[in-house]
């Protein structure tokens, strides 16, 4: 499963830098062109960096979920299931404490 996280980050960072590379050349071209001058340029950039910064986020989200789904329908325990476990645990060896404390010692004979 691990490995196949990986591969699919990488994946998306491939596509990315892809991407980034054919704006750039994209862009490069219309300057040259001069069908937009350089500040018009640089504004585009800007905009297509901010508009990748909320897909990213909006992308990061929604993988977030359905990573947790995922894990959710393999039967992995949540942070809040081995909250939950501990806090339990806890109470059982305090009540065992508390037992051995309490008990008749049986060595008497």
């Amino acid at each position: 499963m691990n490995d196949m996280l990986k591969k699919g980050f990488f994946l998306g960072l491939g596509a990315a830098s892809y991407g980034k590379e054919k704006v750039q050349t994209y862009i490069d071209d219309l300057v040259t062109r001069g069908r937009i001058t350089p500040r018009e340029a640089e504004q585009w950039k800007q905009e297509l960096i901010e508009r990748g910064k909320h897909m990213e986020s909006d992308w990061s989200g929604r993988s977030k979920d359905k990573a947790r789904d995922a894990f959710r329908d393999l039967g992995l325990a949540s942070d809040t299931d081995i909250e939950r476990i501990e806090t339990k645990l806890h109470e059982l060896e305090n009540k065992l404490e508390q037992y051995k404390d309490n008990a008749p010692d049986n060595n008497e004979d």
